[in-house]
């Protein structure tokens, strides 16, 4: 494989030899004009041509035409006719007319004018130029070499060849080039002369030989021309890297002077070094880029920096950073200070904390443990996280320090602690206090956080019976304490956390309702309540509730009224017992008596209402009992029971009047209704408010619809009329005891009502339009087997 080597000085000294003496483009020297196509004032010359002409002829510049003055009058015409057909001819026609032309020293030489269009100079002006070779005819060669005998010139010869051997094996472009200079000697233009195989691989050139520079690149910048010009004149060789914007490539060129002086031929040796500075370009563009990065990065970490200082200065805790220093054994014998922020500097009292030691600074920190817990921190890794109580200017202090080993250096912070443990004590001794008193306390004490909404504390157990521990209750969400509360108490305690958190900080709110008991009894309870905390935008986020449990007081009540009640049903019984007993005998004998009486057809026709008048009487005898008995008075005996059927057997009762007042019953209700209820009393509750219905509507036009619907936890049972109805002065007083409007009444059937419901643990309501009609509507709970098959 040829290697690629650049000549020594030694071949460059040959080539110099062998081009003097065996010299140009054909072995000769030639005359080159670069002239106007339209007057052919010249334009450009080689140098052969500068100096054949600078006696008789210098050069003026303008619309000048040389031939007509150096060519020989009768040849004139042939190199016009010549130039007039120049359109015709190419680039690399070799013909040529022959041409007399002046010589320096007044005769006429021969010359072979060659012509052709010239496409070089810049491109810039729409005007045409003709390039002319002039080569002389006359040989002069064996004159130039007089006293050379035939072994010298044969040894020269082999020389040469020899070197055009060396040459055409190189791996380097070579050429030898002809300047072209403009009027004012500045060099324009190159004609290639000689070159070597490998002159078109690093240029691209395809067949250069005998042609410009120009006519291949217009454009081909003007420094290429400079540097070879100077060469040319001076004589002086060149060695330079460019890049050749025309070839798209980067040249490693050595340019050096050959042939004879009157030529000043340049010949270039030249690599095309293109990947090598593409390579020293990407190195350069990486060096630039790292460059950069390191500067961005050096930049960046001064910021970063200049933020860690700031970050520093503007917390409240005491930072700063230390490095171990090492005794003889290589042991930690003390730390020094290689950064601190603000508070450390106004901690110690020092400008300066930077470089100092901090045993010094710090006098009893071994005899704390302080510089072993440090220190421990530097060899295993482990942070230390300390509460040290310091003696500083005779004030008790506590100082929070923490450290950590980060990358060889201690960071630690400190943080003085004395008002938060002023504090903390001060806490401690009100919370102990409050335990104290909420220990004490007859009221079971709850706290109820509405943002996890849950129970968050509890003094003591709620019911034991019921499993409602503290244990269980803390932590409890709030919607689990719902089915602890009697199903017709919900709503009302609903309004009661609706209004603590809107409540004021100086409100307390208070309600009534039941809570699960023992067994399944329902206790009592008073809850009075307050706001407890608030949010930074004033929500209330918890608030406290006293619980007292009030079953005692309301048994304590229920036994006031149930004496009270006692005492009229006792009074009434007494009357009912001398009013009533004599006229219901009067009244059961006559119908028995009639019945007596009446024979044929019409005793059949009365059977119906002789039947009524002793069933009425009956029942009237047994309400007189049911009177006279209540001083006997037991509580009822809850079970479980039928709404449904329960209320189709008070009807039962009241059929007879229903019949004899022409009332359509209407009956909305279908299946088991199931819950705790003494049926025998409910039935004499929903019969007299049958009864009263059925007294307020017109004979015959009567309609009494009952109907019973389910709610969540509980029945509705709907007795609706459209009787007289009442206003509102009636509603308000219609459960008093002795308060009636019906003429003859005793006002003690509504009030009985009542009281049996109550017993009960229902409600009753009660909606009236005048001449409309009545509604009473009666809510019971439902039995725990109606829930579970919800």
């Amino acid at each position: 494989m040829k290697s690629t080597f650049m000549l020594d000085d030694f071949t460059i000294g040959t080539a110099h030899s062998l081009f003097n003496v065996y010299e140009g483009h054909d072995k000769q020297e030639f005359l080159l004009f670069i002239s106007s196509a339209d007057d052919l004032s010249l334009r450009a010359v080689n140098y052969r041509c500068l100096q054949y002409f600078k006696r008789d002829l210098p050069f003026r510049e303008g619309n000048h035409n040389l031939f007509c003055e150096i060519i020989h009058p009768e040849d004139y015409p042939l190199i016009v006719h010549q130039l007039n057909n120049l359109r015709d001819l190419q680039i690399n026609d070799d013909h040529g007319v022959v041409i007399r032309v002046r010589s320096p020293f007044g005769y006429w030489k021969k010359f072979l004018f060659q012509c052709r269009p010239y496409l070089g100079f810049d491109g810039e002006t729409d005007e045409e130029y003709v390039l002319v070779l002039a080569k002389p005819l006359d040989s002069n060669r064996f004159q130039a070499r007089k006293g050379i005998n035939i072994e010298t010139e044969k040894s020269l010869q082999e020389s040469l060849n020899r070197y055009r051997v060396l040459v055409n094996s190189l791996d380097q472009g070579f050429g030898v080039v002809e300047m072209i200079f403009d009027l004012k000697k500045n060099p324009v233009d190159y004609l290639f002369v000689e070159i070597n195989p490998a002159f078109e691989k690093h240029t691209g050139l395809n067949e250069p030989l005998g042609k410009t520079m120009r006519e291949f690149y217009q454009q081909h910048e003007s420094h290429w021309f400079s540097t070879l010009g100077k060469v040319a004149f001076t004589g002086e060789a060149v060695r330079f890297e460019d890049y050749a914007t025309a070839h798209n490539r980067w040249f490693d060129v050595y340019a050096f002077p050959i042939g004879s002086a009157k030529s000043r031929k340049v010949a270039c040796l030249f690599s095309d070094i293109t990947p090598r500075k593409e390579a020293e370009e990407k190195l350069q563009k990486l060096n630039e880029d790292l460059e950069f990065k390191i500067k961005s990065r050096t930049q960046e970490l001064e910021e970063n920096n200049e933020l860690l200082q700031m970050v520093f200065d503007t917390v409240n805790q005491g930072i700063f950073i230390m490095k171990p220093l090492f005794g003889e054994n290589y042991d930690i014998v003390d730390f020094t200070y290689v950064r601190v922020n603000k508070v450390i500097n106004r901690y110690y009292n020092k400008k300066r904390m930077v470089g100092r030691s901090f045993l010094k600074c710090n006098p009893r920190a071994t005899e704390k443990g302080v510089f072993e817990a440090l220190k421990q921190t530097m060899l295993t890794g482990e942070s230390a996280d300390l509460e040290i109580h310091v003696d500083r200017n005779g004030r008790q202090n506590w100082i929070h320090l923490t450290s950590r080993r980060q990358k060889g250096l201690l960071i630690c912070s400190l943080e003085n602690i004395t008002r938060d443990k002023i504090k903390a004590q001060k806490l401690k001794d009100n919370i102990r206090f409050k335990k104290q008193l909420i220990e004490t306390s007859p009221d079971i004490i709850m706290i109820f956080n509405l943002y996890d909404e849950q129970v968050r504390y509890i003094n003591r157990d709620l019911s034991k019976e019921e499993g409602m521990t503290v244990e269980r209750v803390v932590g409890m969400p709030l919607l689990d304490v719902i089915p602890m509360i009697h199903p017709q108490d919900r709503q009302k305690c609903l309004e009661f956390h609706t209004r603590l958190t809107r409540a004021k900080d100086e409100d307390i709110i208070e309600v009534e309702f039941r809570l699960k008991g023992a067994g399944k009894h329902w206790d009592f309870y008073n809850a009075r309540g307050k706001v407890f905390m608030r949010n930074k935008k004033g929500n209330v986020y918890e608030y406290i509730v006293l619980l007292r449990n009030v079953q005692a007081q309301k048994a304590t009540q229920q036994a006031l009224i149930s004496a009270e009640k006692l005492s009229i049903k006792g009074e009434i019984a007494r009357t009912l017992a001398h009013e009533l007993r004599n006229p219901l005998a009067s009244i059961g004998m006559s119908a028995d008596i009639l019945e007596k009486l009446t024979k044929g057809p019409q005793k059949k026709l009365l059977s119906n209402y002789t039947g009524i008048i002793k069933r009425s009487t009956a029942t009237l005898n047994n309400l007189v009992t049911d009177l006279l008995t209540t001083s006997n008075y037991s509580k009822p005996n809850l079970t479980k029971c039928c709404l449904a059927k329960t209320t189709n057997k008070a009807l039962a009762h009241a059929r007879d009047r229903i019949y004899l007042a022409g009332i359509t019953v209407q009956k909305k209700y279908r299946g088991s209704y199931f819950i705790y209820a003494d049926e025998e009393k409910l039935k004499i509750a929903i019969l007299n408010i049958i009864v009263n219905a059925s007294e307020a509507m017109t004979p015959d036009e009567g309609e009494l619809t009952l109907s019973i619907k389910k709610k969540k936890n509980s029945f509705s049972l709907h007795i609706t009329d459209n009787g007289c109805g009442m206003e509102k002065e009636q509603l308000d007083k219609l459960f008093e005891s002795f308060y009636t409007k019906k003429p003859g009444g005793m006002g003690i059937g509504l009030s009985s009502v009542k009281n049996i419901l109550e017993e009960h643990g229902a409600q009753i309501e009660v909606q009236s339009v005048p001449k409309e009609g009545t509604t009473f509507v009666l809510t019971f709970p439902c039995h725990e087997d109606a829930l579970k098959g919800k």
